[in-house]
């Protein structure tokens, strides 16, 4: 398989890995950023349609994260085991993501308008909103809101970056506390078997037969020498776990 087909594969991959937390997120982001304009544009929009650029405005926002999003997906379920390597990865889907963002938003979103704004309506909101005005725009317009998608963006990203990387080491801190539990574990029984192993079988059974016919012959001693023989046996444990 070729490199593009593997680049496209892993795009469509990532495309479907996509998170129902990660959409609402880049969503309620879009919406927040589009009420700051909220007051502005009831104040000087006409009494009659006072929603219309607040649509427009929204609208504009919702797009430009849904492409920055698709631009942050293959950055992020690309697998590295160099920090640094992935860094770079979404640094540079970072600048990708705004630099498209604010391209396609003045290229594409003004073909989507009238699918949200009936002609007349789309006239009067973008009279009102002059920065939300879907006519071509400078370069310099574009780079200002590329700059803007990628400041947002790179703080959105950086953020989850530092949760997962967090998460990923509290996860590997307890895996190798686990581990580390079973190894102990493991050891302790090893030693408690080796000592156990060095017990001698025909003593303890002299011990024991001993002990047996003391008690049968009603000497008084019989009870000592059973608690002399547990205490060796605690004592042979307790050393196999210390040791």
């Amino acid at each position: 398989m070729s490199n593009v087909s593997l680049a496209m594969a892993h795009l469509l991959r990532s495309w479907r890995s996509l998170r129902g937390r990660e959409l609402a997120c880049a969503l309620l982001v879009a919406l927040y950023l589009g009420t700051e304009s909220l007051g502005p544009m009831l104040d000087f929009a006409p009494v009659a349609q006072p929603w219309a650029p607040l649509v427009v405005a929204t609208a504009r926002l919702l797009f430009q994260a849904l492409v920055f999003l698709l631009c942050w997906l293959p950055a992020d379920r690309s697998e590295s085991a160099d920090p640094a390597v992935r860094t770079r990865r979404l640094v540079l889907a970072v600048g990708v993501g705004a630099g498209a963002a604010a391209v396609l938003s003045n290229l594409v979103f003004p073909l989507l308008l009238p699918w949200l704004l009936d002609p007349a309506t789309l006239r009067l909101a973008c009279s009102v909103c002059q920065a939300e005005n879907p006519l071509p725009k400078s370069w310099v317009t574009v780079l200002g809101e590329a700059l803007y998608v990628g400041l947002v963006g790179g703080l959105l990203v950086a953020l989850a970056e530092m949760r997962a990387r967090r998460r990923a080491k509290d996860l590997a801190l307890q895996r190798l506390l686990a581990e580390q539990s079973r190894y102990a574990e493991a050891a302790m029984a090893a030693r408690l078997r080796a000592k156990i192993a060095q017990v001698d079988p025909q003593q303890l059974f002299d011990s024991l037969l001993s002990i047996e016919q003391a008690y049968a012959q009603g000497q008084p001693q019989a009870p000592a020498q059973l608690d002399q023989l547990i205490a060796r046996l605690r004592s042979a444990m307790s050393a196999g776990r210390q040791a």
